[in-house]
Formats: structure tokens, C-alpha cells, sequence
């Protein structure tokens, strides 16, 4: 039997507890090189890799406040509304974990998913992941919204699973 997915989902993780979801999620990992060139020679005779950059943005993150991770937080910062009044994610580290949803069962007939898990299976895990920009939006009839970015410290593209 083949296993068949839906689309991907993500979450937020902190202190390795579930924190909320994400929506559009976009990440890209790109290798810094140096130029190496001798004397006299106008070419490049070398392009070592210096470092990595992990970036992440995030079109949408809903933080679901009653979980124990969001409770904890609330006791140390005293109520649900100081927290929104005051978040912006500053210098506390997440994870991003993707997902994707398995079917547990499948309509032969109209090919409907007539079940799913909805845990599913982790795709990847982007962490330790800090914010470097927010953006806020406000769109005439349309919906608010606030979006994030950052960087992510472990690159997944380079990972031996």
C-alpha cells in the first residue's frame, strides 16, 4: 500500500511543546563563499563555502493559548493580554515543524478522503529559529494580518537522516 498525502501543515514549537500553527511558510538555506584568487589572475580561482544562512518568513502564525507552554508563559508574564500587548517572539527560540497529514481512508468511488490523521508524519524541523522582522498589514476588506521572519540556526538540507 502507498501512502498518499495531503497538503503540508506547520507548527510552532517552544521548549519543544506545541505552541500554535503557521500558515505559508517559507524557508531558504543559502551558503556564503569566498573569493579566492591569485596574483595576476583576474579569474577566480576558488569559491570556498564561509558559512550558511537559514531564513525563514511566516505569512500568518496563531498562537493557541491554551497550551501548557502558552499557560507557563502566561504565569511568568501575568496575563494572556500582556503577552499579546507585548509579543513579538524577541529573543525566545522556536521550532517550525512541518508536517503532512496521512489518509486513513479513501472513497473508491469519488476518491473523498473520508479520514485522515491528522498529526501526520514530520517532514522537517527549522530550529532554533529567532525573529528578525515582523510585519503588520491591514487591507481594506480584507483580514489583518502579521507576518514574521527570521533566521534558523540547523540547516536541514545538509542534515544525514
Amino acid at each position: 500500500m502507498t501512502t498518499t498525502y495531503t497538503a503540508p501543515k506547520a507548527y510552532i514549537q517552544i521548549n519543544s511543546q506545541f505552541a500554535g500553527y503557521v500558515q505559508n511558510l517559507t524557508f531558504s538555506e543559502n551558503i556564503n563563499r569566498a573569493d579566492v584568487q591569485g596574483l595576476g589572475n583576474l579569474l577566480l580561482q576558488e569559491a570556498p563555502p564561509v558559512g550558511y544562512r537559514c531564513q525563514f518568513t511566516v505569512a500568518q502564525f496563531f498562537l493557541d493559548f491554551d497550551q501548557p507552554v502558552m499557560k507557563e508563559m502566561m504565569n511568568r508574564q501575568g496575563s494572556v493580554k500582556s503577552i499579546v500587548d507585548t509579543l513579538v517572539l524577541g529573543e525566545l527560540s522556536f521550532t517550525l515543524t512541518m508536517y503532512a497529514k496521512t489518509i486513513v481512508s479513501q472513497d473508491s468511488t469519488t476518491k473523498l478522503i473520508t479520514e485522515s490523521d491528522p498529526t501526520g508524519e514530520t517532514i522537517c524541523q527549522l530550529g532554533p529559529c529567532l525573529v528578525n522582522n515582523q510585519q503588520f498589514r491591514l487591507a481594506v476588506g480584507g483580514v489583518a494580518g502579521y507576518d514574521i521572519s527570521g533566521i534558523y540556526l540547523n540547516p536541514i538540507s545538509t542534515l544525514n537522516n
